[in-house]
C-alpha cells in the first residue's frame, strides 16, 4: 500500500492543477465577455448620443420603402408567384411599420438595428429572386406567344387550304353534277298540219296548224345516269300564255313550280339520240303571231326556239 501512495498524490496534484487552470480560464472568459458587453453598451450609448441610431433607423426605413416600391412594381399573371410576393410584401410592410412606430422613442439598440438591416437585405435578395423568376416567365410567355402566333398562322393556312380544297371539291361536284345532266343541240320548233293519211307537213298558217313540234338531238353523255328520261316542252303564245291541254302538267325549276305544255319520255343509254316532242292544240285555232318554245329536262332549261304563225 505504501508503494501506491506516491502515485495517488501525483494524480491528485495533476487534477488540482487542471481544475485551477479551468477556473482561471473561465474567469478570464467571463471577464472578457463582461468587457465586450461593456464596450458594446458604451458604443450603443455613444451612437445614441450622437444620433447614429436614428440615422440607422432612417436609413433602414428608407431602404424598406424602396424595397416595398420595388415589390409593388413586380407584376405577373402567375397566381402562385403573386401569392408568394404578397407574403414578402407583408413582411416588408410589417418591418417598416415597426421602424416608423419607434421613431419617437428611438428604442432600438445597435444590435437590433443591425439585425433589422440584415433582415431587410434578406428580403431584398428574395425580391431579386422573384424579379428573376418574373423575367423568366415573361420571356417564356413571349416565346409561347410567338409559338402560338406561328401555330395560329399555320392553322389559318391549313384552314385556308381546307376551305379552298372544299370549294374546289364543291365546284368539281357541281361540275360533275352539271356534266351528268343531259344536253341538247339543234333545237327547231314549228307548227304542223296533220293530214287524213296521218302524215304531217310544216305550216305557217294559224288556221291550218294542228300541233307544235320541237325536234332536237340529245347529246351523248357517258357519265349521265342511264334509263328513262323526261323532256318537257313549253309553248308560249304571242300573248305570253303557256298553251296547255289535258296532257299538260307542272314541273319544278330552280325551286319554283312552272306549267309545261307537254312531256315525253325517252330511254336514254348514254348515246346521242334524235328526239321530237309534240303538242296538240286545245282550241279551234292557234292565235297569229310569234311563239316561243322552251325545252326542259331534269329541272333545267336545256333549249329555246321560236316560230311564227300568220
Amino acid at each position: 500500500m505504501n508503494n501506491k501512495t506516491p502515485l495517488l498524490v501525483t494524480a491528485l496534484i495533476i487534477v488540482g492543477l487542471i481544475a485551477a487552470f479551468l477556473a482561471w480560464e473561465l474567469s478570464a472568459s467571463n471577464k472578457q465577455n463582461k468587457n465586450y458587453e461593456e464596450e458594446i453598451a458604451g458604443m450603443e450609448a455613444m451612437m445614441a448620443g450622437n444620433g447614429m441610431n436614428a440615422l440607422m433607423e432612417d436609413d433602414i426605413a428608407g431602404s424598406l420603402k424602396n424595397l416595398l416600391n420595388e415589390y409593388n412594381s413586380v407584376t405577373t399573371d402567375n397566381s402562385e408567384l403573386n401569392d408568394s410576393i404578397a407574403i414578402q410584401k407583408q413582411k416588408v410592410a410589417l418591418l417598416l411599420q415597426e421602424i416608423e412606430n419607434s421613431e419617437k422613442s428611438r428604442k432600438y439598440t445597435a444590435r437590433e438595428l443591425y439585425k433589422m438591416r440584415k433582415e431587410a437585405e434578406t428580403l431584398r435578395k428574395v425580391m431579386k429572386n422573384y424579379v428573376h423568376k418574373v423575367d423568366s416567365l415573361n420571356t417564356l410567355n413571349l416565346e409561347l406567344q410567338a409559338t402560338i402566333k406561328v401555330k395560329d398562322q399555320t392553322i389559318s393556312t391549313v384552314k385556308g387550304e381546307r376551305d379552298e380544297f372544299k370549294e374546289r371539291t364543291e365546284n368539281l361536284s357541281k361540275t360533275v353534277e352539271m356534266g351528268s345532266k343531259l344536253q341538247i343541240w339543234g333545237l327547231s320548233a314549228e307548227a304542223i298540219r296533220i293530214r287524213t293519211s296521218g302524215s304531217f307537213t310544216e305550216t305557217s298558217r294559224s288556221k291550218r296548224a294542228d300541233q307544235v313540234k320541237a325536234c332536237f338531238t340529245i347529246v351523248a353523255n357517258s357519265i349521265a345516269e342511264k334509263g328513262s328520261k323526261m323532256f318537257y316542252m313549253r309553248v308560249i303564245s304571242p300573248e305570253g300564255v303557256v298553251l296547255t291541254n289535258t296532257k299538260s302538267s307542272q314541273i319544278t325549276v330552280n325551286g319554283e313550280s312552272i306549267e309545261v305544255s307537254v312531256g315525253r319520255a325517252v330511254d336514254y343509254q348514254g348515246k346521242a339520240v334524235d328526239f321530237c316532242v309534240f303538242y296538240e292544240k286545245a282550241t279551234d285555232e292557234l292565235p297569229k303571231g310569234d311563239y316561243k318554245v322552251e325545252i326542259y329536262s331534269e329541272g333545267l332549261k336545256v333549249g329555246t326556239s321560236t316560230f311564227g304563225l300568220k
